[in-house]
């Protein structure tokens, strides 16, 4: 080949490689770690039910404002089904005591949803915390004076030992719902009190009359609810059953055998035993 245009085009490529090599890819920085976009990731993962990833970036939110209530509330969410799925396999109640925390959290950043308070008699409940118990379930009442609040008043107050004003609470709650499902269990609760009183007689009148107070509400339940009574009647039996096994226990330490006899033919016309 001719020298001259040898050259020629070696000088001619050499030339144009910096024009034909690639240009190098420019790396994009990473969006800033603000508060919208770690918690929106973290939410997105606790939905998918990815909870180790999702409690890292949603206690991070945590860290950046300890008051941020949406983050607050996933980390209750998250520890509160984590219990659920380790009860009786975690003896420290690691989990629950978790949950509890940020749910306490929660609410004393504002968080007044009936959800919140029935969480958090539950689990207090569950870790036999009577003073958080008796709080909470004051509160719970305090915004949502229903039956269902009142009997876990109720409840709160036999747990802390204050059964005088488990009595008086319980017969508000007779005179305020007469026509609740819960009424089985208001009466349930003063004859219990009662007994832990010393005051037997007072107990056994308040249990009869509340077996029948159950009979009467089944009676019309069955009547006139026939579609969606089921978990009401339950609950309605099964406060009755307790009554009766109250009652009996009674009549056994009082040996009055007529009374024992009625209770025992009542039990196994309920199913209950033999």
């Amino acid at each position: 080949m001719n020298r001259g245009l040898t050259a020629l085009l070696i000088g001619c490529s050499t030339a144009l490689l910096p024009s034909c090599k690639p240009a190098e890819e420019t790396a994009q920085p990473a969006p800033p770690a603000t508060r919208d976009n770690v918690f929106r990731e973290g939410h997105r993962l606790f939905l998918l039910r990815q909870r180790d990833s999702a409690e890292v970036l949603l206690r991070q939110v945590v860290a950046m404002d300890s008051t941020d209530k949406p983050a607050v509330q996933d980390l209750a969410e998250l520890w509160y089904d984590r219990a659920r799925e380790l009860q009786g396999k975690d003896p420290q109640n690691a989990a629950m005591r978790t949950a509890y925390r940020y749910f306490a959290r929660l609410e004393s950043l504002g968080e007044k949803e009936a959800e919140t308070y029935e969480r958090l008699c539950e689990l207090a409940l569950g870790l036999k915390d009577q003073r958080g118990f008796l709080l909470y379930a004051k509160r719970y009442a305090g915004q949502y004076p229903y039956d269902r609040q009142y009997y876990n008043l109720g409840l709160a107050y036999f747990e802390a030992g204050d059964y005088a004003t488990c009595v008086k609470n319980q017969k508000e709650a007779l005179g305020k719902f007469k026509e609740s499902n819960y009424i089985g269990g208001f009466y349930r609760q003063m004859g219990r009190a009662y007994m832990k009183m010393d005051r037997d007689q007072t107990a056994e009148r308040t249990l009869a009359a509340g077996v029948q107070a159950a009979d009467a509400r089944l009676a019309e339940l069955r009547r006139t609810d026939r579609t969606e009574s089921a978990e009401k009647v339950r609950r309605l039996t099964d406060d009755k059953i307790s009554m009766l096994l109250l009652l009996k226990k009674l009549h056994v330490t009082y040996r009055a055998d007529e009374k024992l006899q009625n209770v025992e033919q009542q039990l196994k016309d309920a199913g209950y035993g033999k």
